[in-house]
Order: structure tokens, then C-alpha cells, then sequence
């Protein structure tokens, strides 16, 4: 055994003076600027332990939980369902299921389209196949509920079947209150468990315009997403077999329910994120002895979690093929190619100024509408320059922290530079226009901010008073910026006073984010104003009870009737497309409404030689009119990018060859439209009409 050389006290080190005088540097941090930093707890601080179930967060989840459960069983729910009580009124109760709020009108995707689509599916007994919503299987394809496994991946729909008003309460509130708990999960994992950093942090989110204004809606994908980063951390991190067990179990289920919620625009630019945040907390987080321990029971556990999702994926793939080869290649959305480059419908920072100044019925028309201009607040200038005082104060760098504002940089590239064709197929974001983009690009912004409030928890540092001063001047650059850039783009709608108080406002919040201002609890001050300012969102979706708005209208409840008697027939709507829209929720087979599939089988009746092909091979709000000119001649136009009319005599043998019986007229037709036909029955102006046998 070799002997350890004694050193010379000649050449011996001599111990520092003081271990609290940093050396002198040109680092802008001053001398006595760096408190000594805290040493980072590792997060997996129990054996596989990632979060800490303590008493105070077991709390807030059975306040979650029970929240849930009182306001599904009292049928409350947040859709503008109660708007038809304007849009085809029946003499009833304007408010009829209405308790607050107001119906929005600007969300008829929700109100019009996937609440009937959904009592249609509920009126059929939950089919894959059903002709009123589009050809083949949509079922399968559209997130709706179905009598079919796949609905072991939708738990947001479980609900219906017990009843329908009980169903469309459980998939909103599970929709809010299981994001809530799981992203809360999910920022305690990334912020070392801070608590209101975590809570505050997962209401904020939720609460953006970019998911209100779209009610909600992405929310299902946010809670399998979310579940799927649990997971994989847990399986990274787990030291027991039985964490190896659930986690395995949660991966494979939250992997499926994310792939099969099919909307490639969100999934491909989520997914991105999911993948940039799993390797940067390993990275910062690398643990050896606890990466590596099991490792043989890890690899079999995401092995056989593998092996089941190939499986289930498989059996969905066979069944669905069909489905999907269809929706693939239709002219819209399906053959949508993009490259990115087109820029935000409002801008980056609309958001210091939506919320306070513009509403569905006020905005700027160069924004399109609230929905399409609705985004996320951002603080990701500010917080990008403050990392590089953090880098240059501790000489590293946080790698979650870094990548996910790589995330950002790249998606903010792709939406106002855009990716050559080759890249932009390559990582597949051809799929997901700028458009669609906002709202994940939106989504990385608020979780940077989340990271970052987390990360400067306990690190304390004091620039020099010239660079703080900088800083200072430089937030207030960015905030006139803001002011400006906004002033430009809505074209005259904000006037220059409106704009004082919220660039003030975010002026503050922007600067608190600066390493200038520090004090105890910093971070969850800014988290605590940020969910304030959030609140008033909550009122954007009405507040309203069970579905009686549709259910209990007149003109529902005649169709009904008629069509218990005689349920094989079709019917078709010549005019309204609300009354159509209305029509579908009844659960009848019609051949006119929004078809998210286009149905070739009736189509090539109408259209024998597909002339008309490409008007009505994509997803479609559908309109049939009257056209009679004695040769049974049929017009089919492409109206709207996602529209096409159909024109046709009610009389034409090609209806009858598809067993269309019933007729719905939004008006009193005249004698030669209903040569054919006799009135069964008249409500309003609305007609219904059937074949002469």
C-alpha cells in the first residue's frame, strides 16, 4: 500500500482569510452581493418520493375533490348552452338554465357544435358510427363519448352515462378541477414542492384567456399530459417496486388518453414541451444512485408499459384506420400544411391589455375575434435577461429552466419566422398553424415564469447599484414598448390614457421579477397578484344548470316525438343552420349540420361523379337550401374554408334513394317545394314536413 506524499509547509495552500469575500471580479454583482446560496434539495427526497404529500397539500386536494362532487351533483356546469334560449327562442325563459354569467355566443364550437354532437351520441345510445356528426366512425376519432374501451381514456365523459345533465357537469368541472390538481402536482415536482408557488402557479395557468376563451376545452389534454411527465419522473426516480407498479400503470394510461385526444395541432407543440421538461429536471436533478437503482425493474416496468400501449394503440389503430385514412386526407384540415411564419393574431404582450380593455363584443376587427386574439401573459423578456445574472452570479446554469425557455424561443421562431418546409415536416410542426400555436407557445410561457419564481426562492443576490439601475430603466423600456407595440396593432381601438393603468400594472409585476427587489416570500407575492388578476377570468363562461336550454325546447322535444315513431328515417334542414345545429342534438340521422367527416356514402348519391369533391371532402358546417329547376340538378358549393351549401329540390329521387322522409323548413315554403311532402306539423315559423309514401 502506497503512502500518501506529505506536502512541504512551503508549498501547502494557505486557507483564506474570510470564506464570505468573494474574489474580486468585473462581475456586476458587487462584492458583498452573493449571499451564500442554499444548497438545492434533492427533489426525490424520500425513497421515489417526488412530491410531498403533506397535510396541507392532502387539504387542498379534498377541497378539490369535494368541490367536484358538489357541483356535479347539483348539475352545474360553465357551457353557454343557455344561448339558445336567444338564437331559437320557444317562449320559454330566456334564462331557462341559466343561474350567472353571460352565454357567449362567440363560442358556438362548444354551445352549437360539440354539446349537440354530444347529445346525439347520448339520444343514439353512444355509437362509433353515426351519420348526423360525419361519415365512418367519428366517434372514435372526435373526442365525444362512446360505447367502446376507448372510453377507459376519456374519464371526462364517464358521466354520461348516468344522464346527460349529469354527464355535461362532471366532464367541466373534471375538466377545471382535475387540471387544477394536476398541475399543481406537477409544479410542486418542478418547484422542490414550494406550495403556493405551485397552487398559485396552477390556477394562473388555468385561468388564461387562452384556455377560457376556448372553454376550456384543451384541459383534457393538459390533464393527461400532465399525468404523463408525473409518471415518467416517478418511474425515473422510484426506489420501490411498488412505485414501479402505479407509475407503470398511470404512464401507459396517460400516454394513451394524450395520444388518442387527436388534435395534432396542440398535441405535436405540448408534446414538444412534455419532452423538454422531463430531460430538463433529470438534468438538473441527475441523481445516479437513484437513476440507476432498479434499473433492471425500471426497464422491464417501461417495457411492459410499452408493450401495453402498442397493444391498446393497435386495437384502436385497426378499428379506426379507416377513420383516420379519411380525416387525413381531407382538403380541410387533413392535407393543412404549414411552415409557420405568419405571426399572432393580436401580438406577443396583447395580453398586458385584453383583459382589461376588450371583451366578444369589443376588439380590434384586424384580431379576428376574442377567441383567435386570446393568449397567455408573459414575462419571458424579463426573465431571460435576469437568468444570465443568475448564470454569471453561480457560474451555471439550471438546465430545466434553460430548456424550457429554449421551448419558447423555438416555438416564438416558428410563429413569427417560420421553420423551412423540410424542418417544419420533420418535427411535424407543419401540422400546427401559428394560429394554434399561440396557445402551447403561451402555455411555456407561464410555466417559465412558474420555474423561475420556484428557482429564485432561495437565491439572493445584489447587483451593483449602475446595472440595477439598467435593469430598472430597461423593464420600463419594455413595458413602453408593450404600450406601443399595442397602440400600432389595434389600429386606433386602444386610445394612449387606456393604456397607462395596465402598463403600470405589469410594469411592477416585471419588475418584481428583477434580481433589483428582493424580500421573504417574493415569489409567492407575484404569484398571489397574478391569480388576483386571473380571477375575473372565471366569468368569462357563464354559470348554468343541466341541459333543459336544448333538451326542453319545443322544437326539440317535437322531433323526438316523431322520430320514436319512426327511427330509421333521415331527415334534412333547408335553411337555418342553428335549427340544424338544434336538429343534431336530437339524435336524428340528417344529412345536413356540421360534419367533422365528410359521409361519402351519401355524398356520392347527391354528387355521383364527385365533381363537387373538394367542396365537401373536409370538416364543414353544412347548409341545404331549396333549388328546383325540373331536372333534379344539385349545387354544391364550397362556402368558408370549413362550410359548403347544398342546394336541391326536396322532391329529388336521390333523397329518397337515402331515406329521407322528414323535412325541417325554417320558413313557410312555397306549394312547389312541397309537392311531395304533407305538413306534420308547425311551430313558429318552422315547418315540419314528411314524404308522400
Amino acid at each position: 500500500m502506497s503512502k500518501k506524499k506529505k506536502i512541504p509547509a512551503s508549498v501547502q495552500p494557505t486557507p483564506p482569510k474570510s470564506i464570505s469575500q468573494p474574489a474580486k471580479s468585473d462581475s456586476p454583482v458587487s462584492r458583498s452581493a452573493v449571499s451564500s446560496e442554499k444548497p438545492s434539495p434533492v427533489r426525490p427526497e424520500k425513497t421515489g418520493q417526488l412530491i410531498d404529500f403533506n397535510k396541507r397539500l392532502k387539504w387542498f386536494i379534498g377541497v378539490c375533490i369535494g368541490l367536484f362532487l358538489l357541483l356535479t351533483l347539483a348539475k352545474i356546469h360553465y357551457s353557454s348552452l343557455p344561448y339558445w334560449n336567444q338564437v331559437i327562442p320557444d317562449g320559454s325563459d330566456p334564462k331557462r338554465g341559466l343561474i350567472s354569467g353571460k352565454p357567449r355566443p362567440i363560442r358556438m364550437d362548444e354551445w352549437a357544435a360539440m354539446v349537440p354532437f354530444t347529445l346525439s351520441q347520448a339520444n343514439q345510445n353512444y355509437p362509433v358510427e353515426n351519420m348526423a356528426i360525419g361519415g365512418e366512425k367519428p366517434a372514435l376519432v372526435l373526442y365525444l363519448p362512446v360505447k367502446h374501451f376507448i372510453m377507459l381514456f376519456r374519464p371526462d365523459y364517464w358521466g354520461f352515462f348516468i344522464s346527460t345533465d349529469f354527464g355535461l357537469s362532471w366532464r367541466w368541472n373534471f375538466m377545471l378541477l382535475g387540471s387544477l390538481i394536476v398541475t399543481t402536482l406537477l409544479f410542486l415536482i418542478l418547484t422542490r414542492n414550494n406550495f403556493w408557488v405551485s397552487v398559485c402557479g396552477a390556477i394562473w395557468l388555468l385561468l388564461s384567456p387562452g384556455f377560457a376563451w376556448w372553454s376550456f376545452s384543451l384541459l383534457t389534454s393538459m390533464i393527461s399530459g400532465g399525468l404523463l411527465l408525473i409518471s415518467s419522473l416517478y418511474l425515473f426516480y422510484a426506489q420501490k417496486r411498488s412505485t414501479l407498479l402505479w407509475a407503470g400503470l398511470l404512464f401507459a394510461w396517460s400516454l394513451v388518453a394524450y395520444a388518442l385526444n387527436l388534435y395534432p395541432p396542440y398535441q405535436v407543440s405540448i408534446g414538444y414541451l412534455l419532452v423538454f421538461i422531463l430531460i430538463g429536471f433529470v438534468a438538473s436533478n441527475f441523481r445516479r444512485e437513484q437513476l440507476f437503482s432498479q434499473l433492471g425493474s425500471k426497464a422491464v416496468t417501461f417495457a411492459l408499459a410499452f408493450a401495453l400501449i402498442g397493444f391498446v394503440l393497435y386495437q384502436y389503430y385497426v378499428e379506426a384506420k379507416a377513420t383516420i385514412d379519411v380525416m387525413s386526407q381531407t382538403v380541410y384540415p387533413g392535407k393543412r400544411s404549414e411552415t409557420g411564419g405568419t405571426g399572432f393574431i393580436a401580438n406577443w404582450f396583447s395580453e398586458y391589455y385584453a383583459g382589461w380593455l376588450l371583451d366578444d363584443q369589443r376588439f380590434p376587427k384586424g384580431w379576428l375575434n376574442i377567441c383567435e386574439l386570446s393568449h397567455f401573459v408573459t414575462f419571458t423578456p424579463v426573465i431571460a435577461v435576469c437568468m444570465g445574472f443568475y448564470f454569471v452570479t453561480f457560474r451555471k446554469i439550471d438546465p430545466l429552466l434553460t430548456l424550457v425557455l429554449l421551448y419558447v424561443v423555438l416555438l416564438w421562431l416558428w410563429i413569427e419566422v417560420g421553420y423551412p418546409a423540410g424542418l417544419a415536416k420533420l418535427t411535424l410542426m407543419d401540422m400546427s398553424p401559428t394560429r394554434r400555436t399561440q396557445i402551447p407557445f403561451g402555455i411555456g410561457n407561464v410555466v417559465l415564469a412558474v420555474l423561475y419564481l420556484g428557482y429564485i426562492q432561495d437565491k439572493k443576490i445584489a447587483l451593483k447599484p449602475l446595472i440595477s439601475g439598467l435593469l430598472v430603466v430597461g423593464v420600463v423600456a419594455f413595458m413602453v414598448y408593450a404600450a406601443w407595440l399595442n397602440l400600432n396593432d389595434s389600429d386606433g381601438f386602444y386610445k394612449a390614457h387606456q393604456l397607462f393603468l395596465p402598463t403600470a400594472f405589469f410594469l411592477a409585476l416585471n419588475f418584481l421579477m428583477l434580481p433589483v427587489s428582493t424580500f421573504r416570500y417574493k415569489e409567492v407575492v407575484i404569484g398571489l397578484v397574478l391569480v388576483l388578476f386571473s380571477l375575473p377570468n372565471l366569468g368569462i363562461n357563464p354559470v348554468s344548470k343541466g341541459t333543459a336550454p336544448l333538451t326542453q325546447h319545443i322544437l326539440y322535444q317535437k322531433i323526438r316525438a316523431i322520430h320514436e315513431q319512426d327511427p330509421t328515417a333521415r331527415w334534412v334542414v333547408l335553411g337555418s343552420q342553428y335549427i340544424t345545429y338544434l336538429v343534431t342534438a336530437t339524435g336524428v340521422n340528417q344529412l345536413s349540420g356540421i360534419k367533422y367527416l365528410p359521409d361519402f356514402k351519401t355524398m356520392r348519391v347527391l354528387d355521383p361523379t364527385a365533381k363537387r369533391d373538394s367542396a365537401y371532402n373536409r370538416y364543414a358546417h353544412t347548409v341545404y337550401s331549396t333549388y328546383i329547376d325540373g331536372r333534379d340538378s344539385i349545387v354544391i358549393q364550397n362556402t368558408f374554408e370549413d362550410g359548403y351549401q347544398v342546394a336541391l329540390d326536396p322532391c329529388s329521387p336521390r333523397l329518397k334513394k337515402l331515406n329521407t322522409k322528414y323535412f325541417v323548413f325554417d320558413r313557410t315554403p312555397q306549394a312547389v317545394e312541397t309537392r311531395c311532402l304533407k305538413l306534420v306539423d308547425k311551430l313558429g315559423s318552422v315547418e315540419i314536413y314528411r314524404i308522400n309514401e
